[in-house]
């Protein structure tokens, strides 16, 4: 865990006021949820993920209970613009941003690693590679991640009285299982998609 929620969270509990230790749980909690989107969105591990945070933090000045709650409430098109950049300080290679590119433009079609490979202008294995080398997945975990942060956002705005289901959804963004596809939501988002679909 990152020494600085430790510290915020200990430092809050030894006030005497019940109501701001349980805010600072709210944070860690905040935080910890912050992390696990990252590391979703761009296939990162959790201590690249915290790291990622803990850049952004201090480029910026900004609280990281802030700046997770920015994260959880925005999409990777618009997140604090301090995460792009703590995140291409890890000084990606022009083909794996050549790849994430058209991976963002054409992630509503179905397409393979084959094709990935092809508009960043590498062969197959040299991609996998760099996706494995810098963001520590595969372009295809990368290109689901992408798919999931869109139909969740379709989710959101789905009409729960419109034609939009479940399962429209999911097929839309290339989910052919719907138990796969709402046990990944539940995973990244912390509650199912029909209740996503309900309620936002």
């Amino acid at each position: 865990m990152d020494p600085r929620v430790g510290e915020e969270v200990t430092q809050d509990l030894a006030l005497p006021d019940a109501a701001k230790a349980e805010q600072m749980w709210a944070s860690r909690a905040g935080i910890e949820r912050a992390t696990g989107v990252l590391m979703e969105r761009y296939g990162l591990d959790s201590g690249l993920a915290k790291n990622i945070l803990m850049q952004a933090s201090h480029r910026t000045n900004t609280p990281m209970r802030k700046l997770a709650e920015d994260v959880l409430a925005s999409g990777r098109a618009d997140e604090p613009p301090s995460i792009r950049d703590s995140l291409e300080a890890t000084s990606t290679p022009s083909a794996l941003r050549k790849a994430v590119a058209f991976i963002e433009s054409a992630a509503a079609r179905p397409i393979g690693l084959t094709d990935i490979a092809a508009a960043a202008g590498v062969g197959a294995r040299a991609l996998q590679y760099d996706f494995a080398r810098h963001y520590h997945t595969t372009p295809m975990r990368y290109l689901r991640s992408v798919r999931l942060e869109r139909a969740h956002r379709d989710l959101q705005a789905a009409d729960p009285q419109g034609g939009d289901t479940v399962a429209s959804i999911a097929a839309r963004w290339g989910f052919s299982s719907p138990g796969r596809f709402a046990a990944h939501c539940r995973s990244v988002y912390g509650r199912a998609p029909h209740i996503t679909r309900a309620h936002d």
